[in-house]
Formats: structure tokens, sequence, C-alpha cells
């Protein structure tokens, strides 16, 4: 046998070997269809559910359908206010706070439409992630580590749902809306962590994603830094927004950068936490622009410097959002859409910064990304 009859063969053969692959993966014997596009669609999905959550709190929906899945005992979003007060009045265990506080009170079609479509939006997520949990466990002899690693995922599903359910209980209180957001942000890395373990079991990425084995050691410990002190600033950032204390600082340009005009006007607790959350931001700033340049200095450019830039290039537009969030406030009326904007944002960062960490082996500390073609 010839050379050329050699390599065609070898050709063949690993065509075969590839097309095995893929046909596994995606579709195992007698099984569900699966690859790893599915997680990454259902991160994008978790993305819309977290900004949807965001304008909840916005426009003070959190409360605004008391029964699931109808709204007030209907399916209408249009709720006179007689037909609210009445469900309230026969249902004095779900009563909200606001009508017991004023019997006039109702929510507008807006807020109770706005609640409705984010729960639709986290039962709708939930069938294909249980679809997604189930497939990967039937092929967790070609996907090794990733059933264990969707494991999480499914058990982060669950926990975020009874969160949510704690945040509504408690009336939105802040410490339940950070836990909600944190929740949600770890669920998204879950999905994003499936996704790559499993693009990796589909075959090697291309060399414009290769790590030097030795930088991606050195790397991990920061990036982990990195993350926790981009993580702390975001949950900071939704009790301040949720904690009433988004106004102590006032608002126009007498709030921002300053305080009411001064550097610290005050030892109130709402002035010390807006104070507390700049300063943390300035660190962060500085953290995310050192890391960048140590990286690239001990390592050279390579996927996770672009991504740690990308995170400083995202916290840097951020900085300014929430700048002008305060700024363009005026008699305690806050734009939503530029806290919406503050918060997508603020995850974007963090999301930048946990991709690289999640990638990392846990036996050796080494970067899956490292893997070449």
């Amino acid at each position: 046998m010839g050379p050329a009859k050699i390599i065609a063969c070898s050709r063949l053969y690993h065509s075969r070997q590839g097309d095995y692959r893929v046909n596994y993966l995606g579709k195992a014997s007698g099984g569900l269809p699966w690859n790893h596009r599915l997680p990454l669609a259902l991160a994008a999905l978790a993305l819309l559910i977290i900004i949807t959550g965001g304008w909840v709190r916005i426009v003070d929906a959190g409360e605004s359908c008391p029964d699931w899945p109808a709204c007030f005992g209907g399916w209408q979003f249009d709720v006179p206010p007689g037909e609210q007060q009445a469900w309230w009045a026969d249902h004095p265990g779900e009563a909200d706070h606001r009508w017991q506080d004023n019997p006039e009170f109702a929510y507008s079609s807006n807020q109770i439409f706005t609640e409705w479509l984010h729960r639709l939006l986290v039962g709708i997520i939930a069938l294909p992630v249980l679809w997604s949990h189930y497939a990967v466990w039937q092929r967790r002899a070609a996907l090794p580590g990733v059933a264990e690693a969707h494991m999480h995922v499914t058990v982060l599903l669950a926990i975020q749902a009874a969160a949510g359910a704690i945040t509504v209980g408690f009336d939105n209180a802040p410490w339940s809306v950070a836990l909600h957001l944190l929740l949600a942000v770890a669920f998204v890395t879950a999905l994003l962590r499936v996704a790559l373990m499993a693009r990796l079991a589909e075959g090697p990425l291309s060399e414009r994603f290769h790590i030097p084995q030795e930088a991606a050691v050195q790397q991990t410990r920061l990036i982990a830094g990195l993350s926790l002190a981009a993580l702390a600033l975001l949950l900071v950032g939704a009790w301040l927004a949720t904690g009433y204390h988004r106004g102590a600082c006032g608002g126009g340009w007498e709030a921002w950068p300053l305080c009411e005009g001064t550097l610290l006007p005050g030892l109130e607790l709402g002035v010390i936490a807006q104070i507390l959350h700049r300063f943390l931001a300035v660190g962060v700033g500085a953290a995310l622009f050192w890391g960048g340049q140590w990286m690239r200095n001990n390592g050279g450019r390579s996927v996770v410097t672009r991504l740690v830039d990308g995170a400083l290039g995202a916290f840097i537009l951020n900085m300014f959002v929430g700048g002008f969030y305060l700024v363009m406030a005026s008699d305690s009326d806050y734009p939503g859409w530029l806290s919406l904007l503050h918060l997508l944002l603020g995850v974007v960062t963090l999301l930048h910064l946990t991709v690289p960490y999640i990638s990392r082996k846990k036996k050796n500390t080494t970067n899956i990304l490292a893997k070449i073609a």
C-alpha cells in the first residue's frame, strides 16, 4: 500500500470516527438529542430572566401577581383595583402589606404583566434544563464529568426557585434580592461550565484558545480573586438598589461622584453604603487593570487576558452608567432603564471573569482552555 493510499485510509478512518462522535453526542442510541449548544442557549435565556427580574424590582412588581399561574384568580393583566382588593380580602394570608397599609392600593396592569412574564420564563427554562440533564446522563460515558457538572445546574434551578418564593415572601427585602441575584449568576455560570466541558468532549479547541500551562496555574488564583471582588460589588449594588438607600446621596450632579456635594456628608447607613459601594468600585477597577497587565507580562496575551480586558471595558462603561443613574434622578424618580443597564453590565463583567475560572481542572489547577487542536 502506497503512502497516498495510507493517508487516504487514515483520513477516512478519522472522518468516520468524527462522524461517530458527533452522532453519539448529538443523539445517543434510543436517547434524546443533545449537544453543547443547548446549555449555551439556556444560559442566554437565564440572562433574560435576570433582566426581567431586575425590571420587576425596578417597577416594584414583586408581589403584583399573588397566585400562580393565574393573577388574582384570572388570566387577564388589567385587573381592576376593586378586584385586587376583593381578592386580598378573600385571601388574608396572602394579602399585600401595601394594601394592608392602604386599602385603596392596587397594582397597575404593567406591574402585573412584568411579574407574570418573569415567572413564565422561569417555568419555561425548567423543562429544557430537565431535558438536558436526562440527555447528558444518557451519554455520561462519552462526556466525562459533564453529568456531574449538570447536576449543579439542576440543583441550582431548584434552589433558585425557592429563593424566588422567599424573595416574594419577604417583600423583596434587600438581603433576599441579593441572594436571588447571587443564585441567578451561579446558575448561568454553571450552564456555561457544562457547555464548555461538553464542547471539549466533542473535540479540542482551536489554537487561538491556547494558554501555556504554567501561565494557567499562575492565573487561577488571580482570576478567582477578581471574580470574588466583582461579585461582592454586584451584590452590594443589588442591596443598595433595593434597600431604599439609592437616594442617600440625593440626585443631580451633587450625588455623583461626590455625595450631596461632599465626600462624606454623614454617618447614616445609606450614606456609608453608597460611599462603600463607590470605593469598592474603584478598587475593583484598579484590580482589573493591574490583573490584566500582570497576566500579559507573565504569560503573554491569551483568551484569558482578552476576557479580563472585556471585563474591564464593561466595568468602566458601567461606572459611568451608575453615575448618570444618580445624576439624572429628580425628586426621588430614578430612570429605570439605566438601573437595568447597570445590572446587566455588572453581570456581564462578572461572567467575563468566571468563564476562565470555571474552565480550570480541579485536580491539577490547569486550564482546560489550554487544550488545542
